[in-house]
């Protein structure tokens, strides 16, 4: 019961998660708050922080037996994609302004969120989505040698992180049009040496 209880809070973590960030979602908020909108984004990565941090720490808390074993040889591979994984994430950040991502920059400027532009240089070069590939190299090594608590979490993360990458594409295809799409054609979009939109 306690393993279903965690699994409907994480899948309900995820849809609060990506709700949130849903066109009809801010555009509602931007109209109740006009000016105070700017506030918006750091609302949003703080509410999404406090409310995964205890998630993490109560499913580390539940016994359970551990999935997939690995020995001391295999767990070195386990680390390796961990130290890959958080390369790939701060990697990305270098090709954009982490303060704006965050939303401090917003905040202080008082200046309302700019318009998504195409990355096309480091690791955006690469893939169209680094940060979710980083994502999902994270937790798919870790539900490896996990009691079973965090392999559902770190399992319906990875679940969420993959379709997060595709939702992700196709709005942005929708709001940016040809620009994008011909940036899809040019640079796979998860899987590195896989052209095409569809990858």
């Amino acid at each position: 019961m306690i393993y279903f209880l965690l699994c409907i809070l994480w899948i309900l973590w995820c849809f609060l998660h990506s709700w949130l960030v849903t066109t009809r979602t801010t555009l509602w908020f931007r109209k109740q708050f006009r000016d105070k909108f700017v506030f918006y984004r750091i609302f949003y990565n703080l509410f999404s922080l406090i409310t995964v941090l205890p998630l993490f720490y109560w499913q580390r808390t539940i016994p359970g037996p551990i999935v997939f074993p690995l020995s001391p040889y295999l767990m070195l591979f386990k680390y390796a994609a961990w130290i890959f994984s958080v390369i790939v994430i701060a990697g990305s950040f270098v090709s954009f302004d982490i303060w704006e991502f965050i939303g401090i920059r917003h905040t202080v400027s008082g200046d309302q969120e700019k318009e998504p532009v195409i990355k096309k240089h480091g690791f955006y070069g690469i893939v169209r989505h680094p940060m979710y590939l980083g994502g999902i190299i994270f937790f798919t090594a870790s539900m490896t040698h996990a009691p079973l608590p965090q392999f559902l979490g770190y399992l319906i993360l990875a679940i969420y992180m993959i379709i997060g990458t595709v939702r992700e594409d196709r709005r942005l295809a929708r709001e940016l049009g040809d620009v994008y799409r011909n940036y899809q054609k040019e640079v796979p979009m998860i899987l590195p040496g896989i052209p095409g939109r569809k990858t």
